[in-house]
């Protein structure tokens, strides 16, 4: 066929040695384009076919014990890409040779030169950005080569400019939070230094990660002080390998689920994975510098966004999370709630979805706990009515259901509700939702549920809500199939907020009460759980009556045991949003 359209071509035979497969097949097919496409002639396809042998290369070392060997391969053939891909001819493919070259070097221990090709990366990014017309176009290149930019927060703190380092990672952050949350909006707002303070108090901090591919920068912004403090994290490498580790071990976690096995080393082995992290972020050392403060306010980056970083930290520490600082300025308007009017969306008949056993209890407590109540549930949980309701005067929002997020297309990320129907990221940013104090998420797992590596920043659920201006979202990172635990944490939770609590307090306060408490004690929330809030002879009364007889059963010498302490029952639940607390 390509003989016949171009009679001028060298004739192609057929070669059975192509059919081969994996690295040696990829190999041999780069090879055999190369004897046809020449430097001299063909100069931008002769520099691909080189960088993609590199990249070639790099995969096939990237986990054997002689990475070195493939590595210095893969740099030769970086080397030979860049002879044809020049800044000049051809920017973009150039510079997606000069990122995986800068991490070759580094991997290579070749730091020097894996700097000096950083800053000129930098030099034709920031020249290619500035060339680009149109705001679609700018938001397209730097989503791009994301990983450069990261790369520029590195060179600053390098230099010791840590406020500029801190606002180049801010702007980094609110971009991509921009272009995937309201892509209409031309502006990227990055704050200054002294407006992300306003989101502190002496008794207030905030613990600020940046996760480049080859650095882990952790900024400390506390009240009054003239620049972030840095806390130097070397350990990246071993980051990477316990997130990786800590995926596998995930799904693994929500196969076995699925199968009803009990057989789960992610969830067995939780407390052990959560002091390794401990010790790769050196929270030790983040401590010593905050023995004046009270509350934090976390805001991670990347896959830092759906760990339970919370529960790294001693338990007196009450802890908000943000997606960024600017965000969070947009809400230092002070909350205000009349009354509460609750709006309950409660565990909807989705397709192809396990139904969560214990939502219906939960979401018939909390209902009661409220005056004003309005519940949605199963199949009159569709979109249109759940659309609807949402704009309704109603300023707390609890769902209990399914969620998940969407790796290749944020926007898509979704709640489930009846049937087929979702309401999707664009949807909620969509709906005004600014008279919204609280959303809860309950049984959602509003994290990650792949094991892919967010090489961008995390956008998802959460998110979009709090930029759509609601108060605090409180959300999970993992599905608890002993649901009764969350059942009474979600009550305790609601009781506090009742008593006038602020959320994040309201959720500290919770799962101090739920990993503190004995099965001696759990029997008087059953017992109230029965006597105010569930109809005698119900299901619902049969199941948590059962519950309560479990309790009963339990020997005397047990009855002092703490059975949710494990931080698989409560680290799950973070709160994102304003910082609401007590001085």
């Amino acid at each position: 066929m390509l003989q016949h359209q171009f009679p001028n071509l060298t004739p192609i035979l057929p070669n059975p040695t192509l059919n081969q497969r994996g690295y040696e097949g990829q190999l041999l097919c780069y090879q055999e384009g190369l004897k046809y496409c020449l430097q001299d002639t063909h100069p931008e396809g002769w520099g691909l076919l080189h960088h993609h042998t590199g990249y070639a290369h790099y995969v096939q070392g990237k986990y054997q014990p002689n990475y070195r060997h493939y590595w210095h391969k893969a740099e030769t053939e970086y080397h030979q890409a860049l002879i044809t891909l020049t800044p000049d001819t051809y920017p973009e493919s150039h510079l997606e040779v000069v990122q995986d070259l800068i991490r070759v070097l580094f991997g290579l221990n070749k730091d020097t030169e894996a700097k000096q090709w950083r800053r000129q990366g930098l030099e034709v990014l920031q020249q290619l950005f500035n060339s680009q017309k149109s705001t679609f176009l700018k938001r397209q290149l730097a989503t791009k080569f994301i990983s450069l930019y990261q790369m520029g927060v590195d060179v600053l703190v390098e230099d010791n400019e840590i406020i500029p380092a801190l606002g180049a990672a801010e702007s980094n952050k609110n971009f991509y939070l921009t272009w995937i949350l309201d892509a209409q909006n031309q502006h990227i707002l990055s704050p200054t230094y002294p407006d992300i303070q306003r989101l502190t108090n002496p008794t207030t901090a905030i613990i600020y990660w940046h996760l480049s591919p080859h650095a882990l920068t952790t900024f400390i912004i506390k009240h009054g002080a003239a620049e972030p403090i840095i806390i130097p994290t070397p350990q990246h490498p071993q980051l990477e390998a316990w997130i990786k580790t800590w995926n596998q071990q995930y799904q693994d976690y929500r196969a076995s689920k699925e199968k009803r096995s009990s057989v789960s080393p992610w969830r067995d082995n939780l407390r052990e994975h959560l002091q390794q992290l401990s010790h790769i972020l050196n929270i030790q050392d983040i401590l010593s510098h905050t023995r004046s403060i009270r509350n934090l306010i976390l805001i991670p980056h990347r896959d830092l966004h759906r760990l339970p970083l919370h529960a790294l930290f001693p338990k007196s520490f009450t802890i908000t999370y943000l997606p960024s600082a600017q965000i969070g300025i947009h809400q230092l308007a002070a909350d205000v709630v009349a009354e509460a009017k609750l709006l309950s969306i409660e565990h909807p008949n989705s397709q192809d979805f396990d139904e969560l056993p214990y939502a219906e209890i939960e979401s018939t407590v909390i209902s009661k706990i409220f005056n004003h109540c309005t519940r949605i549930s199963g199949k009159n949980a569709t979109q249109t009515a759940v659309t609807n309701a949402l704009t309704d005067n109603y300023n707390i929002l609890h769902f209990t259901g399914h969620a998940n997020y969407n790796f290749d297309h944020p926007q898509q990320s979704a709640l489930f509700l009846n049937n087929e129907d979702k309401l999707t990221l664009n949807d909620i940013c969509a709906i005004p939702l600014n008279n919204y104090y609280l959303v809860t998420l309950a049984g959602c797992e509003t994290a990650l549920t792949g094991n892919q590596t967010i090489e961008k920043d995390y956008v998802g659920l959460v998110s979009a809500f709090i930029y759509q201006r609601v108060s605090h979202v409180v959300s999970t990172l993992w599905t608890i199939p002993d649901s009764m635990s969350s059942l009474l944490l979600m009550v305790y939770f609601y009781w506090q907020l009742k008593k006038g609590k602020p959320p994040a307090i309201a959720l500290h306060k919770a799962q101090r009460w739920l990993r503190q408490v004995t099965y001696e004690k759990l029997e008087q929330p059953y017992q109230t759980i029965l006597n105010k809030f569930l109809e005698p002879e119900s299901s619902l009364y049969v199941r948590v009556d059962h519950e309560l007889w479990k309790i009963r059963q339990i020997e005397p010498s047990q009855k002092q045991e703490t059975p949710f302490d494990h931080p698989y029952y409560w680290a799950a639940f973070i709160i994102t949003g304003k910082n609401s607390l007590e001085n």
